[in-house]
């Protein structure tokens, strides 16, 4: 677990550190994109505004020579050759006196109450035509001139390419934006830029990007992020290979364990005479994601050493219990059910209860329920285990003893403990063959169980000499290749469902 934590820690550690540093670069860039957009405009408005004064000086060489026609020729022509001027109007005693219209005509309500100021937003109910414009006032001599300018060019100069910003003119108390909106503006807005005009008294403001944005990201920074969680999942994978590598065997097995990796196989036991199905000693697989099924004999030993073999045999309970009651209709009656215990496992105090809670998960109750005592390990015999296999016995378990005549104290065990079965080793039944010579260590391991009338299972019958060999001698239990190899519990299914008989001969 902690060889998988720490890349997947890792990994969302670089890429939310990336996604931080990408952020705040997307944001700088937005308010610099923003700032420039706000002065780009300023310079536009100040290049209009240069022609409103350009017109005002020739508005006030016309006050200096008077109003007639050709000054108001003079004036129109100005007006129209200017292209972002609307109209200009000379004011005398707050009355139009002259302007670019015909007829002195001009384009504002009430403009003996318009107040003077050298710029001047005035809002669309002021004027003719019900749209907002720009005013550039000046004095000279007694008279007031005014040019306007129409808010489509203010308009023009504050639309920019750039998406979510929105520029405004800021005049004063009022303002005017992109969209032909005109507001009273607030002078404490803190969440607005600005930029000012060194020129005019006026300034545009902009609203400000937000730090973090998810919608920015994913516009503008939708390729970096692909890259960063690549490079993420990479620093992952190249930190869990490290960290792995030199993965202690242990650690594995208790990984495979946790995750339920390590699965019942079943070798079929067979009436040796009848061909028939008689039941089944459960073995473990590990069933690896990328090395499949793995033999016993690479990881039990670990096991054993390690300690893991206690949750090993735990978990294989579970399922085998779990897997003999999803097919317990089709099981035979008095259907042999052998499972493997190690010495430090038989040893601990709880091993009584779990057997009794294993039994009690059946629900066939005439099963036979065998505990297999392996004589390859010492088991240090006292009161306290003889006392725990008798109540097991008499609570309806069969007690057999593994691997006979390979390991410690066979004879001590059959001495002391209450064994139904002893499982004749593969090495002296593999011995059997057409020399009558073969069998003589086999026959005094049958001849010893016959006095103590104790049952026989041989294991690893491989050929049709030794099956006649444990046929003759009325050994009723065999199991090996001979007949089925060790299968998972579908192929298990299978063999139960189409009911085989081997093909046996008696002589």
């Amino acid at each position: 677990m902690r060889n998988v934590f720490i890349p997947v820690i890792t990994a969302v550690a670089i890429f939310i550190a990336g996604i931080f540093i990408l952020n705040i670069q997307l944001w700088y860039s937005a308010r610099v994109d923003s700032s420039s957009g706000a002065r780009y405009a300023v310079n536009h408005i100040n290049a209009i505004l240069d022609e409103a004064r350009v017109a005002a000086r020739t508005a006030t060489e016309i006050i200096a020579k008077g109003c007639d026609a050709e000054g108001q020729y003079q004036l129109g022509t100005e007006a129209a050759l200017q292209p972002h001027l609307r109209t200009i109007v000379i004011l005398k005693k707050g009355q139009p006196w002259c302007s670019s219209l015909p007829g002195n005509r001009i384009l504002l309500l009430n403009i003996d109450s318009i107040p003077f100021s050298e710029l001047l937003l005035t809002p669309a109910s002021d004027t003719v035509n019900g749209r907002p414009v720009l005013l550039f006032q000046t004095h000279f001599a007694t008279r007031r001139i005014i040019v306007s300018v129409s808010d489509s060019h203010i308009r023009d100069a504050l639309s920019t390419p750039l998406e979510h910003v929105n520029y405004a003119l800021v005049v004063g108390g009022y303002a005017l934006d992109a969209s032909g909106n005109f507001t009273i503006t607030h002078r404490q807005e803190t969440q607005a830029g600005q930029a000012r005009s060194g020129n005019y008294p006026y300034s545009v403001r902009y609203n400000l990007p937000p730090l973090f944005s998810v919608q920015r990201l994913i516009e503008q920074g939708a390729g970096i992020m692909l890259f960063l969680l690549l490079m993420s999942a990479t620093a992952a994978y190249v930190l869990y290979k490290y960290l792995n590598k030199n993965t202690l065997p242990e650690e594995s097995l208790r990984t495979a364990i946790a995750r339920g990796e390590i699965v019942p196989f079943y070798q079929p036991v067979v009436n040796g005479r009848e061909g028939t199905l008689r039941g089944v000693e459960v073995l473990a697989r590990w069933k690896h994601p990328q090395a499949g099924y793995i033999s016993p004999a690479t990881f039990i030993p670990i096991a054993e050493k390690s300690g893991l073999i206690v949750p090993l045999t735990q978990s294989l309970m579970a399922q085998v219990a779990t897997q003999m009651n999803a097919i317990s209709t089709k099981l035979p009656e008095g259907f042999h059910v052998g499972l493997n215990f190690s010495a430090p496992h038989i040893a601990m105090p709880t091993f009584l209860d779990e057997c009794l809670k294993y039994k009690d998960s059946f629900v066939r109750k005439d099963l036979n329920l065998v505990i297999e005592v392996t004589e390859r390990e010492p088991l240090d015999i006292d009161e306290n285990l003889v006392q725990t296999l008798n109540v097991l016995h008499d609570k309806g378990f069969a007690i057999a003893l593994d691997d006979f005549g390979t390991g410690y104290s066979g004879l001590s065990y059959l001495h002391d403990l209450h064994i139904d079965y002893i499982k004749i080793d593969q090495s002296f039944v593999s011995r059997v063959n057409e020399h009558v010579d073969s069998t003589r260590i086999l026959d005094c391991v049958l001849d010893l169980a016959r006095k103590l009338s104790i049952s026989i299972v041989a294991e690893g019958v491989e050929t049709k000499a030794q099956l006649d060999y444990l046929n003759r001698n009325h050994i009723v239990f065999q199991q090996g290749y001979y007949f089925f190899k060790p299968v998972p519990f579908t192929r298990l299914i299978q063999i139960l469902l189409s009911k085989p008989k081997v093909k046996v001969v008696v002589e």
